[in-house]
């Protein structure tokens, strides 16, 4: 998921910690929910 992400961007919905951080990483963003919200996390360049 990491290297299709790279390759092409994306949204991905996760709640493993570790995986956010290798997405966002790579370009990409994550949805989340918080206290009933949906959250878009947008990627760390």
């Amino acid at each position: 998921m990491v290297s299709y992400v790279k390759e092409n961007g994306g949204i991905v919905a996760t709640i493993d910690a570790e995986l956010k951080t290798r997405i966002k990483k790579s370009g990409g963003s994550i949805l989340s929910i918080a206290s009933d919200k949906i959250v878009l996390e947008p990627s760390k360049l």
